[in-house]
């Protein structure tokens, strides 16, 4: 009979530990649910479109994205609108130009922005033998903003947005450009590894917005775009499938601060986990105080990228500012076999971004930028998994190994380029 008692209270003692620990796990999940909410009230009063009912198909790797393209391009029915800041004169340059023209023969209207200032300058370069041979095949091939002197005028705002809109049905945004590099690597660096994804749902609606302004910019060619709308747009509202999301582009003089706005306010409300992908961590002080603040909360804040960067400036300034925020706290994993040049965020297994904008002054003072917000545990768990791959392969950056992995002559440039950091 005693020991009858004692199991007894024993097991009410469990349950009640059993029944706290619940209730204590329920309150941290629904705190961070309110700060996740947080973030979406910011982007509502922020202005950025808001949509329901959207879809994301990741596509990690310029062989997926590809392959995921070619297919969607030879189905187009109506129209194709493309806007790069790399498309160079090379085999895949050359590969899907082609694909396109077959599309224009069979009637679709292919319209291409490609930014001049980011296909100039290496070969092999998109010259003017290049622009006429394929516009005379169908193609409406426009160079946005042309260098012209004083040249400095033109260098500052730049086309780094990646994206083609198909029938107002999907779109194609990410870090991706198109040169053979993306596919092979580079000798200097190794792999390229990189980030697509494809969106589908009445998100669509706003790339395609964006686009006719950029064109109208440059050609005077109005496109309305609710003309350009898929047929089928108006039933998404009625789907059950699909994630909320936002769309956050950065313009130059009318809406300068979007970026940063949403990296911010993503910093400022996380409460477990930061992940970060990007290949030039080169912050902007509004940037860089939120990281600051986010760790010292004590949330776990990872970034991931590679070891060495495509252009040394970047590359001694990255490494300088990755060391500033490792000493801080944050976890950072470098990649000696491959360089990322992904845009990719993950908040709280809640929220993700994947997009065309650097965390460097660049994208979030200057250029023409557009990042995707998807409010998804799903796509959460998939860009997770993407991090943990080539986190297995990676180097964590600490005291100790700082000076193994920078040498000295890389350390001292970091320190000396630190003026201008607010123009890379």
């Amino acid at each position: 009979m005693h020991c009858f008692f004692i199991q007894e209270g024993l097991y009410i003692i469990m349950r009640f530990i059993a029944t706290c620990l619940f209730l204590v796990s329920m309150l941290c999940t629904t705190s961070m649910k309110a700060q996740v909410s947080n973030i979406r009230q910011d982007f509502i009063n922020f202005g950025f479109p808001r949509y329901e009912h959207c879809s994301m198909k990741i596509l990690p790797g310029a062989k997926v994205k590809f392959q995921d393209l070619e297919p969607a391009i030879s189905k187009a029915k109506h129209y194709i609108h493309i806007e790069y800041y790399k498309w160079y004169n090379d085999s895949i340059g050359r590969h899907i130009l082609d694909e396109l023209v077959r599309a224009a023969q069979r009637g679709v209207k292919v319209r291409i922005l490609y930014d001049a200032f980011g296909c100039s300058g290496e070969e092999p370069d998109v010259n003017d033998d290049f622009i006429a041979h394929y516009r005379s095949l169908g193609l409406d091939l426009v160079g946005w903003d042309p260098m012209r002197f004083p040249y400095i005028n033109h260098a500052l705002h730049r086309l780094h947005r990646k994206m083609v809109v198909i029938d107002g049905r999907m779109v194609y945004t990410g870090g991706l450009n198109i040169a053979d590099y993306y596919i092979h690597g580079k000798p200097e660096i190794g792999k390229w590894a990189d980030m697509h994804a494809r969106l589908e749902g009445p998100i669509v609606d706003e790339y395609q917005r964006l686009f006719a302004d950029m064109w109208y910019k440059e050609t005077g060619e109005y496109l309305d775009s609710l003309a350009y709308r898929s047929p089928e747009a108006h039933l998404y509202d009625k789907l059950k499938e699909g994630y909320e999301a936002f769309v956050v582009d950065r313009e130059p003089g009318k809406k300068s601060a979007r970026i940063r706005q949403s990296y911010i306010s993503c910093l400022d409300n996380a409460q477990e986990r930061v992940r970060i992908i990007n290949p030039y961590v080169i912050l902007v002080s509004s940037v860089r105080k939120a990281l600051r603040r986010c760790i010292e909360r004590g949330v776990e804040v990872e970034i991931l990228l590679g070891h060495k960067g495509d252009n040394l400036i970047s590359e001694v300034s990255t490494a300088r500012e990755i060391y500033n925020l490792a000493r801080r706290g944050a976890k950072v994993w470098l990649c000696k076999e491959c360089f990322h040049h992904d845009k990719v965020m993950i908040v709280d297994d809640e929220l993700c971004t994947v997009g065309t904008a650097n965390l460097d002054a660049r994208s979030l003072s200057f250029d023409y930028e557009v990042n995707a917000y998807f409010f998804s545990p799903a796509y959460c768990r998939q860009l997770n998994e993407y991090f943990n791959l080539h986190m297995r392969t990676a180097v964590m950056l600490t005291e100790d190994n700082w000076k193994e992995l920078y040498p000295r002559s890389k350390r001292r440039l970091g320190w000396w380029t630190k003026g201008i950091r607010g123009i890379l």
